[in-house]
């Protein structure tokens, strides 16, 4: 669904990303792990086309978008729910997610993806008509990832999703991407430094390292061998 080919992209003159290569399979949650500086927010901005591609290809669903603009992308089926839990605060609820469903010309298909949001964060039903700003951060998390889901993506790329999040609530949310998986049978390439949260819905996982791939393989591996996890960051 989504295939990543020796991607290399920097700012200005300094590569940030050197060479990698992963895929996200249809009905996959592929977790991305690495500490801060490893280069994941830069995977993010370069699979969104925040940030140009110097090297390497794209593709999404067998299309090329390696250079394509950012609004092209969420036509073709990628969306993405950001790390700083981007909804517009002096907006409904309900306002938000018909925004995030702005693709969509067929008003009846609208209406289909608000139900199956509000089936899936029944708590955004609950609050519909309260200003964004009002809610609590985890509650403008599940927003944010409303929002994405309202474009109905192929891949949706959640950018850290616990950032800012107790324990309690990153175990709901965690719980809530298996679900997103489970019910609408999205691909997800989720990116995380909560690792043993992740690992829980991980059906595969890339670690990233000062922008290089150190590992790529079955989240198993990882959670069975704490000292080999250790070792990769």
């Amino acid at each position: 669904m989504l295939e990543v080919r020796d991607l290399v992209a920097g700012y200005q003159s300094e590569p940030v990303l050197r060479g990698i290569s992963f895929d996200v399979h249809p009905a996959q949650i592929v977790v991305m792990l690495g500490h801060n500086g490893a280069g994941k927010s830069s995977v993010v901005k370069t699979l969104t086309g925040l940030l140009p591609t110097w090297q390497g290809r794209v593709r999404l669903d067998g299309r090329d978008i390696t250079r394509e603009p950012p609004w092209k992308r969420v036509r073709a089926g990628l969306a993405v729910s950001f790390q700083d839990n981007a909804v517009f605060p002096t907006m409904t609820v309900r306002k938000n997610l018909l925004l995030g469903a702005y693709v969509h010309t067929d008003q009846r298909r609208v209406g289909e993806l608000l139900a199956q949001v509000l089936d899936t964060f029944p708590l955004l039903g609950q609050r519909s008509g309260q200003v964004a700003w009002t809610l609590s951060g985890g509650e403008r998390r599940m927003l944010s990832i409303g929002m994405a889901l309202m474009a109905d993506p192929k891949v949706l790329l959640l950018d850290e999703p616990s950032t800012g999040l107790s324990p309690g609530r990153t175990a709901e949310m965690i719980d809530t991407i298996r679900r997103v998986r489970a019910t609408l049978g999205k691909a997800v390439l989720l990116i995380e430094q909560n690792v043993q949260q992740a690992l829980r819905c991980a059906d595969y996982v890339v670690v990233l390292k000062t922008g290089t791939l150190v590992y790529s393989g079955e989240p198993d591996r990882l959670s069975s061998d704490p000292t080999e996890l250790i070792s990769l960051f």
